[in-house]
């Protein structure tokens, strides 16, 4: 299970685009365990980190809401490794012909 750390700040931004735009994509359950996490959570601790420990539609889900929240590109990493994986074989065939 994928263990999801976040800020008491960031987890309420998730619990709140849970409950109104993410509704239909968010997983059965999901928002009600960032509820109980919440509640346990000292409201004065804006910015502690808490884990959460997901199922990984979950844990999508959560990563998903938070690129959109930040501004992130979820998909940065893979075409950067597509893009170094593609250099690679270039280079390779350069060393060879």
């Amino acid at each position: 299970m994928p263990r999801m750390v976040l800020t008491g700040a960031e987890w309420r931004a998730i619990a709140h685009e849970l409950v109104g735009t993410h509704t239909a994509t968010a997983p059965a359950g999901l928002a009600e365990r960032i509820q109980a996490l919440l509640v346990q959570a000292p409201p004065g601790w804006p910015q502690q980190a808490f884990a959460l420990e997901l199922d990984a539609a979950s844990a999508e889900a959560v990563r998903t809401i938070y690129a959109a929240l930040t501004g992130e590109d979820g998909q940065a990493g893979q075409r950067a490794a597509a893009v170094a994986a593609a250099m690679q074989i270039i280079q390779d065939c350069q060393q060879r012909g």
